[in-house]
């Protein structure tokens, strides 16, 4: 019965957790004033794309010669969130940055095989749409981050052009969180119970053993440039930390004593330890 029971009240909080998603993602009024903005459709998707004024027209001519292709987080169910919208703000003013935000298919309405039927050909856009001369930029936060080094994965053995640097914030890169060292941490923000569910649905039925899902699995030969911020109070700190280790020379591992998870997109909020600090390397990064 006790089994039963519990059965039960994991399944009531999975209905109430997909339920209780941000349906639509909300433009901050701002973005359309302070900033050349762009609202389009790529096969049937929204895409944002957010610059300093008049940089916006011509990806090919953006005077600082960064673009930046960023991922959102969110367990791969939740749309962009308002912290979102502070961050790609304060890193245009910071590093003149033209970003790119796919409003990418999310679960459990979609699994990643739709998720990658749009970001493969958005990527191929994107980098046919920059010269040379302009550096390329992946970045995401969360599950955006695990499925930013996917894409980057798979456009490494696609042989395609890969991005002059990656940056990871606390990334999520494996849905199946049977790492032992994550019953070590206590995490003040993540449920893993629910995120075990929400990976599960990204997966669908058979993508647990797919890369695209887990890049841990992934090829790691094309891997250069790679920065991975992580806070030792996050939960996918330890899987992050060992695909780091692994990748020792590719991947430089930035990590912060006591950070919560995606705690450098939240400098505008009080008492989030270290947010500044990771900020400004993120900004150093791209800027250098």
């Amino acid at each position: 019965m006790l089994i039963l029971f519990f059965a039960l009240v994991a399944i009531l909080l999975g209905i109430l957790y997909f339920e209780l998603r941000v349906a639509t993602s909300k433009l901050p009024k701002d973005v359309f004033v302070l900033y050349d903005f762009k609202q389009e459709k790529f096969m049937g998707r929204d895409v944002f794309v957010i610059a300093p004024q008049k940089n916006v027209q011509d990806l090919s001519q953006n005077d600082k010669n960064k673009v930046i292709l960023y991922l959102h987080g969110g367990s791969y169910v939740g749309e962009l969130e308002k912290y979102h919208w502070n961050f790609f703000k304060d890193i245009i003013d910071d590093t003149s940055s033209t970003i790119i935000v796919p409003d990418y298919p999310l679960a459990p309405e979609h699994t990643y095989l739709e998720v990658f039927k749009i970001m493969e050909p958005l990527y191929k856009e994107i980098i046919g749409k920059i010269d040379e001369k302009t550096e390329f930029i992946l970045m995401g936060d969360s599950a955006g981050a695990g499925l930013a080094l996917a894409l980057y994965q798979r456009n490494g053995k696609l042989r395609h052009r890969l991005p002059d640097k990656t940056i990871l914030i606390s990334p999520w890169l494996d849905v199946r969180m049977d790492n032992p060292e994550i019953d070590k941490i206590k995490d003040p923000v993540l449920n893993r119970a629910l995120l075990k569910l929400s990976g599960q649905k990204y997966a669908g039925k058979n993508g647990m053993k797919s890369y695209l899902v887990n890049p841990v699995l992934g090829p790691t030969d094309k891997l250069e440039n790679i920065f991975i911020f992580s806070g030792t109070k996050d939960m996918l700190n330890p899987d992050a930390k060992k695909f780091a280790f692994e990748n020792k020379g590719k991947v430089e591992f930035i990590e912060y004593e006591d950070a919560i998870h995606n705690f450098l997109l939240m400098k505008h909020k009080r008492n989030i330890v270290h947010a500044k600090d990771g900020y400004n390397k993120v900004v150093d990064i791209i800027i250098e």
